[in-house]
């Protein structure tokens, strides 16, 4: 199930006040949210993993990258991997 993120509200706000652009767009599409399952930083994570690579390879990289943290994507595991093992 989907649902509106606790910040979304907030991060509208900031956004309208820090960059005209965006402030022009979120006035636009008012009506409408980002969605996000339960786990935001599993979400990043797959997010960015996705958008640079094809879907078969970000399937393979994501089970990767899961399994250096010993099946948990959460910050405080991720941070203790070192930038040799993420590349």
């Amino acid at each position: 199930m989907t649902k509106v993120p606790k910040y979304w509200y907030k991060a509208k706000r900031y956004l309208s006040k820090k960059d005209k652009i965006m402030k022009t767009l979120i006035y636009k599409y008012r009506d409408k949210t980002l969605t996000t399952r339960k786990d935001i930083f599993f979400s990043l994570c797959k997010s960015i993993i996705g958008q640079q690579i094809s879907v078969a390879a970000a399937k393979k990289k994501l089970k990767k990258f899961k399994n250096s943290c010993n099946g948990k994507i959460k910050p405080k595991i991720v941070k203790k991997i070192t930038t040799q093992k993420l590349k």
